[in-house]
């Protein structure tokens, strides 16, 4: 059994050669050029993007007979030996793993004073460096900050926040990155040149997003793939494979959640299960399906899914409730009926909340002017004679919400129709004493002239309550009103004092009759299906 995997066989061996990683690559190039190698470095990244790789070729650049180098020869034999893995007194790698212990750091201490045998630095390579125990990293701290001039240590970790920061501050951090999937893409097609293996872009491109930008596990995964294929390499083939859910069944199912029609939903997810495709991963895929399609789009008001257009919020909607669905399934023992009630819930009307908030300020601020119109140019009908004259108090009051134009033609026996509205803003300002303001908000406001207020209380208790705050109420009232006002507090139907006070029927009963009369607001009601609700 000869052959070698692409993961080892196409390791970089040069720092030209690292794939994504630029950053450390032209860095550790120009301090070798200057001269200036510091003695301890921390590789920090994910799996499989060239940590272990780059301290090897820092090793070889470092002892190689042509050295030190930025572009190690790869002939010599302290080159050839690390390329291979092989075990060289002067380069050890060290799995902190299983020598974690302050026993192993102790012998290191020890061991790294002596010189080098055969090369010229002595490169101690510690994988997995967070592993290594508190006591222990406390034995390493001396030699670590000053270290034999000949003594190089490379500590390579996936999780460096475990790190103690005694630790850290002594060496020089580099954080390796996720590599990006077109960058995988490339590097994989050049690989399969090299191997005279032909292949379609797109599976390439399915083998490296399904390594999450890791090069090594892309390697991984197209050995298995080319060990399934036996040939050229086809998409097909990728997503048979990696179990990879076939694009046309993710247009499928989104198209039909647009549609809003349970009855479809449920016969998709019918087919996913029928055909034996695992749902959590499928659920993953298809968020993924809605971000790319997102991203792609960059993010635009209008998103273009299943050959329709949907807006930007309703697919972040459904990105947040597939996310949900997916969490659920890890705490629930069926799958398929967790991702039923989660698509059921996305064939529910969607409603944008911002939509509908734009809109209402829209007709805020077209309602005033509106209101106005309706008013200029009709004139009020005056009574003919008494009786006539109480009928029209009674029947054609002006209603709180007309415009201030109509104010200066009002007959004398209405009252102002600032008296409406400061009583509303009365029973608001109130609030910030409560025990106040539950006693005026069973109140009526009876009558009401530029001078008194006469305000009914339904029950004794709330009449002598608002006897003892008189003066915290007339305080506010005067506030609000301007000027100072007389207040008048009776219990039952109060009496006219004078020919000017005029009994003022329910502002909120008013208030409703001209709410539901209005257009604006019954197109408000019929976008919420709602109802007028004030309280009488």
């Amino acid at each position: 059994m000869s052959y070698q995997v692409l993961a080892r066989k196409y390791r970089p061996q040069t720092f030209e050669e690292l794939v994504g990683q630029a950053h450390v690559a032209t860095t550790l190039t120009n301090a070798l050029k200057s001269e200036k190698v510091a003695h301890a470095y921390l590789f920090s990244g994910p799996r499989g993007v060239g940590k272990t790789t780059t301290a090897r070729i820092l090793a070889k650049a470092l002892n190689c007979a042509e050295g030190p180098t930025a572009v190690p020869c790869n002939k010599c034999d302290s080159c050839e030996r690390i390329a291979q893995g092989q075990e060289i007194v002067d380069v050890l790698e060290i799995d902190a793993a299983s020598n974690r212990g302050i026993e192993e750091i102790r012998e290191l201490r020890e061991n790294v004073r002596y010189a080098p045998a055969r090369s010229r630095f002595k490169v101690y390579i510690v994988d997995e460096a967070h592993q290594i125990t508190h006591d222990a990293f406390n034995a390493f701290l001396k030699t670590l900050e000053e270290p034999p001039e000949h003594a190089i240590f490379v500590l390579a970790t996936t999780e460096h926040q475990k790190i103690p920061a005694t630790i850290l501050s002594r060496c020089q951090l580099f954080r390796f990155k996720r590599v990006s999937a077109e960058e995988i893409s490339k590097h994989l097609e050049k690989i399969l040149k090299s191997e005279k293996i032909a292949s379609e872009p797109s599976a390439l491109a399915r083998l490296a997003k399904a390594a999450g930008g890791s090069v090594r596990d892309a390697l991984s995964l197209l050995d298995q793939a080319l060990a399934y294929s036996q040939g050229a390499l086809s998409s097909k083939q990728v997503e048979m494979l990696m179990g990879f859910l076939p694009e046309e069944f993710l247009v499928g199912f989104v198209s039909a959640l647009l549609e809003k029609k349970p009855a479809g939903i449920l016969e998709w997810v019918k087919q996913l299960v029928e055909e034996g495709w695992d749902i959590p991963q499928f659920v993953r895929d298809f968020r993924e399906f809605l971000r790319e399609s997102l991203v792609d789009q960059k993010g635009a008001e209008k998103i273009e899914l299943a050959g329709r257009d949907v807006s930007l919020a309703e697919v972040l909607h459904m990105i947040k409730v597939m996310g949900q669905c997916v969490d659920e399934m890890r705490w629930n023992d069926n799958p398929r009926l967790v991702l039923e009630l989660y698509s059921l819930r996305l064939t529910q009307p969607f409603v944008d909340a911002g939509e509908l908030l734009r809109r209402i300020e829209q007709l805020e601020k077209r309602q005033p002017s509106a209101a106005a119109n309706q008013n200029v140019g009709v004139p009020e009908q005056r009574p003919t004679s008494a009786a006539a004259s109480g009928s029209s108090n009674k029947e054609n009051l002006s209603p709180p919400l007309r415009s201030a134009a109509s104010q200066v033609s009002r007959p004398s026996g209405e009252p102002p129709l600032a008296a409406a509205d400061l009583w509303k803003r009365l029973l608001a300002e109130l609030w910030k004493k409560p025990t106040v303001a539950s006693h005026m908000e069973r109140a009526a406001l009876k009558s009401a002239t530029d001078k008194e207020w006469v305000i009914e209380f339904a029950d004794a208790f709330g009449l002598s309550t608002m006897e003892r705050n008189k003066g915290f109420l007339a305080e506010t009232l005067a506030t609000l009103a301007g000027k100072p006002m007389m207040l008048q507090f009776v219990q039952g139907a109060p009496e006219r004092r004078d020919e000017n006070a005029v009994v003022v029927p329910s502002v909120v009963s008013e208030e409703r009759r001209v709410a539901e009369q209005n257009a604006h607001v019954q197109k408000v009601l019929g976008v919420f299906k709602g109802r007028v609700r004030t309280e009488e």
